[in-house]
């Protein structure tokens, strides 16, 4: 906390791991907003000691008065908030049965007047004009619903400064929102939950439409939309119901009472998203524009990554990052998160989809479409068909990547305005309009096959199509093609019909988050390998602007072993490279391994392989040998699902297996099983422990059980990692990672290297950092092995124990494999009285690392170095199986020795 509230001070970027159990996120509630309290204090004191140019018989007074109206203002505000309000019902007949989609002209769809810049070259200000301008068309009520839910620029500003806390998920935020309710800044900070509209409409009628860009389109739609005469009067028959179509949402119309009422509420005290909805919809209010409207007031924002890599998302929240703290949750994704967030990819399919929205929306209002929305609407349509041609003709054998000028050259888009033509697509909603008029004439297309079913006994409805999705993937990859030239690759895959955009420099974009804000702190249980985050997110930053900071365990160090095993119980090697590790030799020696290693462990063993297919690859082995035989008669032996919504069935089947093996309190470590010296075989006890000693879980490395899983006390006694998740190195995608590093790396030293007037001294040290950029990367087997034994070295490079030195391109390939292995072994020890065994199965482990030791003079190389250092202070590198088993079984005979009750 100290380490983070001095990063707060100075500024800049704050790296810091807390592994799972040491309040990791309550360290971060307090030490942020005491840090935002005591910021506020001082800017109050500031404030006190200018004081006013007054007569003396006047100036005692007005100091008072300045001193004690912020503090009273503030207690107003929080009395006010947290008071009951009470909001008016909404009245009956709010709402009425659907009007026809489309009337006869198609006004709804028709685009507003859209004046390019060519039309007026000095025109700065809106391009997107309203085509009628006649006030006595206007609706009192929608105006009012109108002024109400959209802010002006100066409105949107922050009242003061701000803190961003991001994390991935939801469910994330909401264990952030339950552990800020515990502490006293809970009743002084007001605090706002951002989510998209999916997540927090409570118009039922519009989530039936599923999609997300289904939902923004009808959202936007009905805010825009006039009441019909029904809604205006409030006079009907029926009860209120949400409407789609024909009118405005009944959860925005005439709610200007109602909305500063439930502003308050959800300032007043925290609430997560799903408070948010429900708060909500027993209001009749929406949750989603009532939190965007209340974000200027708010201290405190939580919002998910999505909200804030994105500069147009930012925009249209009308978040300022000006000044402010900007804490990231669960950072080890943030890179990943940044790359999907600006990649875009786009089918055929989806392009002739979007070519024939356009086109029949072109043909249908064409003599009605000012002649600004003509020209952009057909250059819409002739970049789909460029695109899509673009594909078509590739050869079908290989993928073909380029950069983004050579794709734009190679296609003939050289001359199109990309920014001009996307800036168009983005304001004038011509997105929307095209795709609502495709579905009103697909709806129309059905009508005869609503007629000829019973809607009231079969539930007929028509097929809804994914015109908004074309649309959107269509302009999604446009935006792509605005990046600059060395900041992406374009892919082309004429086999999956496909074209996608890539990022490869995450920092273009991540950069315009740090430069706005005042501190950046990125946490997480553990973000090794640092060096490679800091590459792809802080590459220009100086090394004074980074802090890191790293906290060990709050376990004991004896509570935890952790073994990095080269061989298996035979005595053969463990050799798990991807070419080898589907051999039957390899295949039953991992078999034997997890046999040993479940019979003297109790309770759960969780067991991580590279892929689903290795891991079925396996169970068939080991159903023919009768190895899954002896492993069940040591343990239940479960799987993990491919389908999402089996995990938690299958979780509930090992808790309560983890459970009987707890109660009939049998451990594994009195069983008189043990292992043998390499080369003797494998023995085991052939007899059953017990009804149910436990669970082994088969789990894949980025499946659904490898994050946010927790395997804690019983549910995780031990961890095996079966072989090193190396990534596929043929993977184009991979290789222009690696390549782009390579070209920043080699740009770096060069940069480094000049002095100041500008000329470049070749040295031999820096003549072989740049030849080594030259070097090519081994794919298969190869790869990986020429990574096992490199040791950080100064500056930017990674020096070998030989002295030969490793690539930064080669350097991202082994890190990523380290941050996969890293995820799998933190699903264990989640607090301080917990205990687990981390055991690393792989020859490649053991290369160059035989013999080092806790306590011991030598310090891991090649991989190991990269595992947290929590785990690298427990860990050993055995010679042999034997050596291995031996200190498994002693570890878990000392702790339950240790934890058992007396």
């Amino acid at each position: 906390m100290e380490s983070m509230y001095a990063t707060l001070e100075t500024g800049g970027v704050g790296l810091f791991e807390s592994p799972t159990g040491t309040g990791k996120t309550l360290s971060l509630i307090c030490s942020v907003l005491q840090w935002l309290e005591d910021r506020q204090k001082k800017a109050d004191r500031a404030a006190d000691q200018e004081e006013p140019d007054l007569p003396d018989w006047l100036a005692t007074p007005a100091c008072s008065q300045q001193k004690t109206a912020p503090t009273a203002q503030h207690k107003n505000q929080r009395q006010q908030r947290v008071q009951p309000k009470t909001v008016p019902p909404m009245a009956e007949g709010s709402a009425e049965a659907a009007d026809k989609l489309v009337d006869s002209s198609g006004a709804e769809h028709l685009l507003d007047i859209w004046e390019s810049d060519s039309d007026k070259p000095n025109n700065s200000g809106k391009h997107r004009l309203p085509r009628a301008l006649d006030s006595s068309d206007s609706d009192s009520d929608t105006d009012g619903a109108k002024a109400t839910w959209k802010s002006t620029p100066e409105d949107s500003k922050p009242k003061h400064r701000q803190v961003f806390f991001c994390s991935r998920t939801h469910s994330q935020l909401s264990q952030f929102v339950s552990e800020l309710q515990r502490t006293s800044f809970a009743d002084t900070i007001a605090s706002v939950s951002l989510a998209s509209r999916k997540a927090l409409c409570v118009n039922d009628s519009v989530l039936k439409l599923g999609a997300l860009s289904r939902i923004n389109e009808r959202c936007l739609d009905m805010l825009q939309a006039k009441p019909s005469k029904k809604q205006a009067t409030g006079k009907s028959d029926q009860k209120p119901k949400a409407r789609t179509a024909g009118g405005s949402c009944p959860f925005l119309r005439g709610k200007t009472k109602a909305k500063g009422n439930f502003k308050e509420a959800i300032l007043a005290q925290p609430v997560d998203v799903e408070e948010l909805g429900r708060l909500g919809r027993r209001k009749m209010v929406c949750p989603y524009y009532t939190a965007r409207s209340a974000v200027p007031e708010a201290q405190l924002v939580l919002l998910p990554y999505s909200a804030l890599l994105s500069q147009e998302s930012r925009d249209s929240l009308g978040l300022h990052l000006k000044g402010s703290i900007i804490v990231v949750d669960e950072a080890h994704n943030l890179v990943d998160a940044v790359n999907g967030t600006h990649c875009a990819e786009v089918s055929v399919n989806q392009l002739n989809a979007a070519e024939t929205q356009l086109t029949g929306y072109f043909e249908r209002f064409r003599t009605r479409l000012a002649s600004g929305n003509s020209r952009h609407i057909q250059a819409l349509i002739s970049l789909a068909k460029v695109l899509r041609s673009a594909v078509q003709v590739a050869k079908p054998e290989q993928q073909r990547v380029q950069t983004v000028n050579d794709f734009l050259f190679n296609s003939a888009l050289d001359g199109v305005n990309m920014f001009k033509l996307l800036r168009y697509a983005k304001e004038s909603k011509v997105l929307f309009k095209v795709a609502g008029y495709a579905d009103s004439a697909r709806q129309q297309s059905h009508s005869g096959l609503v007629e000829m079913h019973d809607q009231h006994s079969t539930g007929f409805t028509p097929p809804t199509g994914g015109h908004i999705s074309a649309l959107h993937a269509l302009v999604g990859f446009m935006s792509g093609l605005t990046n600059a030239d060395g900041d992406g690759r374009i892919i082309l895959d004429p086999t999956a019909c496909t074209l996608k955009f890539m990022l490869l420099n995450a920092a273009a974009h991540f950069s315009k988050v740090v430069e706005q804000a005042h501190a950046v702190v990125l946490a997480s249980g553990t973000l090794s390998p640092i060096a490679s985050l800091t590459r792809q997110l802080f590459l220009t930053l100086p090394p004074s602007a980074i802090t890191h900071f790293s906290c060990g365990h709050v376990v004991p160090k004896q509570h935890l072993l952790a073994l990095a095993v080269a061989q298996g119980p035979s005595g053969a090697a463990l050799q798990l490279r991807h070419g080898e590790r589907g051999s039957d030799s390899s295949l039953d020696e991992v078999g034997r391994l997890l046999l040993n290693i479940c019979t003297c462990t109790p309770q759960g063993v969780v067991a991580f392989f590279p892929s689903f297919a290795h891991c079925e690859q396996l169970y068939t082995r080991w159903q023919k040998t009768g190895l899954l035989a002896q492993l069940s008669s040591k343990k239940a032996v479960f799987r993990e699902p491919r389908a999402a919504n089996e995990v938690d069935s299958m979780l509930q089947q090992y808790a309560q297996c983890i459970a009987q093996a707890s109660a009939q309190q049998r451990p594994a470590a009195d069983a008189t099983a043990s292992a043998v010296s390499p080369g003797n075989g494998a023995k085991h006890d052939s007899g059953s422990v017990g009804v149910c000693n436990g669970g082994l879980v088969l789990c894949v490395v980025g499946g659904k059980l490898s994050e946010g899983i927790n395997f804690s006390d019983g549910f995780g006694r031990c961890v095996v990692m079966v072989g090193m998740p190396y990534p596929n190195p043929t993977d184009p995608e991979l290789q222009e990672r690696m390549r782009f590093m390579d070209t920043q790396q080699q740009q770096y030293v060069l940069k480094a290297a000049c002095p100041a007037n500008g000329e470049a001294q070749i040295t031999p040290s820096l003549e072989a950092a740049m030849m080594s950029q030259s070097a090519t990367f081994g794919c298969g087997s190869t790869g990986p092995a020429l990574m096992s034994g490199s040791a950080l070295g100064k500056g930017n490079h990674l020096t070998h124990a030989k002295g030969s030195t490793q690539t930064a391109g080669r350097e991202y390939y082994e890190d990523l494999c380290m941050k996969a292995v890293n995820q799998c072994v933190g699903r264990v020890i989640r607090h301080r009285n917990d205990y687990a065994a981390i055991v690393l199965a792989d020859a490649r482990w053991g290369v160059g690392n035989a013999g080092v030791a806790p306590g011991g003079s030598h310090l891991p190389v090649g991989p190991l170095r990269k595992l947290p250092e929590w785990i690298q202070c427990s860990l050993t590198v055995c010679n042999t199986f034997g050596d291995a088993y031996g200190r498994l079984h002693r570890f878990h005979r000392q702790m339950l020795a240790a934890t058992s009750p007396p």
